[in-house]
């Protein structure tokens, strides 16, 4: 597994957190030592402290949310995989044409 850790220094001290986890948080002298304590943290919070649970929510066919309405929609077009390639290829295109 692997995760963001979020790491500052203020004061003289440096602090972590995990950036899924955000109530797990450490604080120490050195940059090393602080990743090596928010590590032992979420550890322990995800092992002894919470419980992860996947769970499958039945929606109904309209939600009167447009995105959930339409999800799901393209999974079996055999040119969404091209479609997604040329919406990341205009994307580069008009990153550079801004820059």
């Amino acid at each position: 597994m692997t995760c963001d850790i979020i790491v500052s220094k203020q004061n003289g001290k440096y602090i972590a957190r995990v950036k899924e986890w955000p109530e797990v948080i450490a604080e120490e002298k050195t940059r090393e030592a602080v990743i090596r304590t928010v590590k032992t943290k979420l550890l322990d919070y995800l092992t002894k402290q919470v419980e992860i649970v996947k769970i499958e929510i039945p929606l109904p066919h309209e939600t009167g949310n447009p995105w959930l309405d339409k999800f799901g929609w393209f999974k079996d077009d055999p040119t969404f995989d091209d479609l997604q390639a040329e919406i990341a290829a205009y994307r580069q295109e008009f990153d550079k044409a801004k820059e």
